[in-house]
């Protein structure tokens, strides 16, 4: 994983979603200004949300701090927590400007992408050899 690329994704993900929003104002995309959720609906989403914090953002954020001196593991943790930051970001500017719906498309494309991530990255690991699938054990007999 490189700059170049995560920067091209970026840069893809934005034009689309700007195009989406677009299309989306102008009325030519049957996609609602709105979601209208249940009240067990939004229960769902709020769990689904914290369960996403704690996988998506706590875990790799503390994995990077516990591998910052490993050069590898911190561009692979680095580059995640990165891209997931301009989706947070991407998310409370574009849902601002357009509408909640497209929270959807982004919270897809950037999912996608970051599954993506992740599979390069463990396939780049295991080539040069980097800690990886021992790693509970090691963190659990406090050899890291």
């Amino acid at each position: 994983m490189t700059w170049k690329t995560i920067l091209s994704f970026i840069v893809s993900a934005t034009v689309l979603t700007l195009m989406i929003g677009w299309l989306m104002v102008a009325n030519l995309l049957p996609i609602q200004a709105a979601i209208d959720y249940s009240e067990a609906e939004r229960s769902f989403v709020q769990i689904w949300l914290q369960v996403a914090i704690v996988i998506g953002l706590l875990l790799p954020g503390i994995a990077f701090l516990v591998w910052i001196r490993h050069p590898n593991l911190r561009a692979v943790f680095g580059f995640y927590l990165l891209v997931l930051a301009i989706q947070i970001v991407s998310e409370q500017i574009f849902s601002r400007v357009f509408s909640s719906s497209i929270l959807v498309i982004i919270g897809t494309l950037y999912t996608a992408f970051r599954v993506w991530q992740l599979w390069q990255s463990q396939h780049f690991l295991r080539s040069i050899g980097a800690p990886s699938g021992k790693v509970g054990d090691r963190l659990a007999h406090g050899l890291l």
